[in-house]
């Protein structure tokens, strides 16, 4: 694992947020390895490093990135009041207590991030950063033309204006259209909804991008780690340094 800043390591840690933690740095609240830092480019390794805040040792987590191919029927949340199958499961098996990053409801399926790096994930999800998903999508009847227009410029639903940023139309056939489309926008149930509205119904929608990510040859209900190169990128993306 290499060396991270020392403000993203307190953040890990649960301290404080990013801007929080440089702020404690500079107070000359912080120690590492025994010695107050008060420089903000000071790296951090968590598998070594130890760290105190006021005199207080924390347990640091090293960040933790996986790619996981959420199956239909799964419940893309932490816990389940109903004690029903969820992807916390998931995250319950992994290595540096990971969470689900965004929704994907319980008929979806697809990319999931999983993560306890919660900077990234608020960003991911927040609608400032615009970040881009991308999804295959069946629907019924076949897609009209005029639809295609009416998606691509927006409608209005009972939240507010909603559209696709785009829409590719895969194959036809009598009855049924398979669509790739993307949107930037975390809506609860954004496509299935704009469709609903437009008249058709979803008969099955993946997600298969995520901002730079990218589901691949991942099979249903398997996860991997990011590489370390994936993780930088999606930071990156959502203007966040190492």
């Amino acid at each position: 694992m290499e060396k991270i800043r020392i403000n993203r390591a307190l953040a890990l840690a649960g301290v404080a947020s990013r801007r929080g933690a440089e702020t404690l740095v500079r107070a000359g609240r912080v120690r590492l390895n025994g010695r107050i830092v008060t420089e903000l480019a000071t790296l951090v390794d968590p598998r070594r490093d130890k760290l105190a805040v006021d005199g207080k040792p924390l347990t640091l987590a090293q960040p933790a990135y996986y790619l996981f191919h959420k199956p239909r029927g799964l419940i893309a949340t932490q816990h389940d009041e109903h004690g029903r199958p969820c992807v916390g499961d998931v995250c319950g098996r992994l290595p540096g207590a990971p969470q689900p990053v965004g929704r994907l409801d319980r008929p979806s399926e697809g990319l999931m991030l999983l993560t306890n790096d919660g900077e990234l994930a608020n960003r991911l999800m927040h609608p400032r950063y615009e970040v881009r998903k991308r999804y295959q999508v069946t629907v019924q009847p076949r897609l009209t033309a005029r639809h295609v227009k009416q998606a691509l410029a927006g409608i209005e639903l009972e939240d507010g204006p909603a559209r696709l940023l785009e829409l590719e139309v895969s194959a036809e056939e009598s009855q049924r259209s398979w669509l790739t489309v993307t949107i930037s926008e975390g809506r609860n149930r954004l496509i299935r909804r704009l469709f609903e509205a437009l008249g058709y119904e979803v008969l099955r929608l993946k997600r298969v991008q995520l901002g730079a990510l990218n589901l691949g040859k991942l099979g249903v209900g398997q996860t991997r780690p990011l590489s370390a190169s994936e993780a930088a990128s999606l930071r990156a993306s959502v203007a966040l340094d190492k």
